[in-house]
């Protein structure tokens, strides 16, 4: 009969379980490590790539402002974000001026002090437009 060192309590081999499941979580340990530093490598990774982007980044968060716009402070004014085109929107205005279209570029295009709301319009003269600052009925 051989003796051993360690004493097993439930007759089961319990002592090579307690050894197994302490080396279990040690292997889990050891993996969270290596998984957390690829995490940080990751994220590090992404943050320089979206700052190179530079103009495109700063489009996404500019979406945000474009069409209709009325801060309260200033003019009302329409933000056409697409660099291509020059469109026609329609702009409405308080009683008794008339709503009117008006042509827009890309950018800024401050609008009347009495305007209420402005978007694109598709339906007139097929939406694109050659002259910035035109008007129509």
């Amino acid at each position: 009969m051989r003796i051993s060192s360690s004493t097993d309590t439930t007759g089961t081999g319990g002592t090579a379980r307690a050894s197994g499941a302490r080396s279990a979580r040690r292997s889990a340990r050891l993996l969270a490590l290596p998984a957390a530093a690829l995490a940080a490598v990751l994220a590090c990774a992404v943050a320089p790539s979206a700052q190179a982007a530079g103009p495109a980044a700063g489009s996404t968060a500019r979406l945000s402002g474009c069409g209709w716009n009325n801060p309260g402070t200033e003019h009302p004014f329409y933000e056409h974000c697409d660099t291509r085109t020059n469109v026609w929107i329609q702009v409405t205005r308080m009683w008794p001026s008339g709503d009117y279209h008006r042509c827009v570029g890309p950018g800024k295009t401050v609008l009347d002090s009495n305007a209420t709301g402005a978007w694109y319009d598709s339906n007139y003269q097929g939406g694109l437009c050659a002259h910035p600052g035109d008007t129509g009925p």
